[in-house]
């Protein structure tokens, strides 16, 4: 029964796992590739901001019950290290503001 139980929580791990990875996936997808009926996307303006740094994408679990995503965009700069933080409602899908620099990408999409 023992061994059981064990190969029973082990298997919910590793299917919460799989979700959760995929989520984090379907989000970064989500962020990169939105584009607002300006025609602006996050990446482009970004890379404006950045005055073409490229920033490297990570994505962590906000929330797995209501599949929420936080997607960060870190960009190196000659100021430092800028970090864009996006949390996208997977169910939506919606991205919202994470941070103040989230918020400011977000609204230079314009219209």
């Amino acid at each position: 029964m023992v061994v059981t139980s064990a190969l029973a929580a082990g298997s919910i791990l590793y299917l919460q796992a799989r979700f959760n990875a995929s989520d984090e996936r379907n989000a970064l997808v989500v962020v990169q590739q939105y584009r607002a009926r300006s025609g602006r996307s996050l990446p482009e303006v970004i890379a404006e901001a950045s005055a073409g740094n490229k920033p490297e994408w990570s994505t962590a679990t906000e929330s797995a019950c209501f599949q929420h995503e936080r997607v960060r965009a870190q960009v190196t700069t000659d100021a430092g290290v800028v970090s864009y933080d996006f949390v996208v409602d997977i169910n939506g899908p919606s991205i919202h503001p994470g941070n103040d620099n989230g918020k400011r990408a977000l609204e230079a999409l314009g219209p």
